[in-house]
């Protein structure tokens, strides 16, 4: 009787209680407006203008220095071509942010007062400017910085080698594509392949993105830039004499150095040459640590289309190489993938005499 009774109240006095607008679904004439989103609030000019030094590059990577080159480098290609009121400023720090956090694209818009679809937007333009205007901190090394890079290898126990070649896989969702099944790699997920060369101070020298993940190592390297001029003029690439070093998922070249293929009967010093290569090879794992550490997003990108998700992958690496750049010491996300060998290569012997030169001195 008291529940019936509270009923028969609250009939009677619903037209005297003002209901709240949040009550309302979707569908009621009376409350079709949009309600404002609460967001955070001055979090650029207030919050981050407060950071330390050491607060400020980690949580966005760079340093201000660095952040003031980003700017200075994009900002008449952004002004002209943006479609918000969004400082530039504000724009970079979203998405730097981005990148270095697995934050909800909702997060970052309240943390950043911007719509969600402003987020996404931004976030594909600023890449997309990094990786055209920012492009010459990727270089091949050349002159002192083959030296440089030629003595860190040495010192890891195998000399005259230029670089260092692998691949990675970057965790993606289900594409938009005309084959998104290519994309589903042996372990089973969607992915995209980066193949990677880097120095001996764990700096990209090249960058290759968007293949998809069921391809071999061997063929996103094949049809690679540098997979390209290895086989049209190598020279141009790796002087006389000197190499890059992969693992066993590569072919054999005269320029592109692999271990033996351990079938049990190899020798004391094919064992030390493989020993020797993979030390020596190992900083380009090392180098795929730091960038997935640095750039969380890598860890799984949230994006459909293949040539934003390479754009973005990328722009990560060229903003990796600038992160080197200010000598700071990064920890390193060790996840260093098994390599896949994939069918036989056919043997060239160049190669093997070059090899096994090299193999005979070690």
């Amino acid at each position: 009787m008291a529940v019936i009774a509270l009923a028969f109240f609250v009939a009677d006095e619903v037209d005297a209680i003002e209901i709240p607008h949040v009550l309302y679904g979707e569908g009621h004439d009376e409350h079709r407006l949009r309600r404002p989103v609460p967001k955070v609030q001055q979090f650029v000019e207030e919050v981050v203008q407060q950071y330390s030094p050491s607060d400020f590059k980690s949580h966005f990577r760079l340093s201000r220095g660095h952040l003031e080159d980003v700017m200075t480098t994009i900002g008449p290609f952004f002004l002209s071509r943006q479609h918000s009121k969004v400082a530039l400023l504000n724009s970079v720090l979203a998405c730097l942010w981005t990148l270095s956090n697995q934050e909800s694209y909702r997060g970052v818009a309240d943390r950043f007062n911007i719509t969600k679809s402003t987020v996404c937007l931004h976030l594909h333009e600023i890449c997309s400017l990094v990786t055209t205007y920012l492009s010459h901190h990727t270089f091949w090394p050349t002159g002192q910085a083959l030296h440089n890079s030629e003595l860190g290898f040495r010192a890891a126990g195998f000399p005259n080698t230029v670089c260092a070649v692998d691949g990675c896989h970057i965790p993606i969702v289900k594409p938009h594509c005309e084959n998104p099944v290519a994309y589903i790699n042996r372990k089973l997920f969607y992915s995209v392949v980066l193949t990677g060369f880097c120095d001996s101070e764990r700096r990209f020298c090249h960058v290759n993105v968007g293949h998809p993940g069921s391809w071999h190592d061997a063929r996103a390297f094949r049809l690679s830039a540098v997979g390209r001029l290895l086989d049209e003029d190598p020279q141009s690439l790796v002087p006389e004499g000197m190499h890059i070093i992969g693992d066993s998922a590569y072919p054999l070249l005269p320029q592109l150095m692999r271990p033996y293929r351990d079938n049990g009967h190899l020798t004391a010093r094919q064992r030390c040459f493989n020993q020797k290569l993979n030390v020596a090879r190992v900083v380009i794992e090392h180098t795929f640590g730091l960038l997935k550490t640095k750039f969380r997003r890598l860890k799984c990108l949230y994006m459909k289309n293949i040539a934003n998700i390479s754009t973005a992958v990328t722009a990560c690496c060229i903003l990796h190489n600038m992160c080197l750049e200010e000598g700071e010491a990064i920890e390193v996300d060790e996840q260093v993938e098994a390599a896949d060998n994939g069918p036989p290569h056919p043997q060239n012997q160049d190669a093997v005499l070059h090899r096994n030169q090299i193999c005979d001195l070690l």
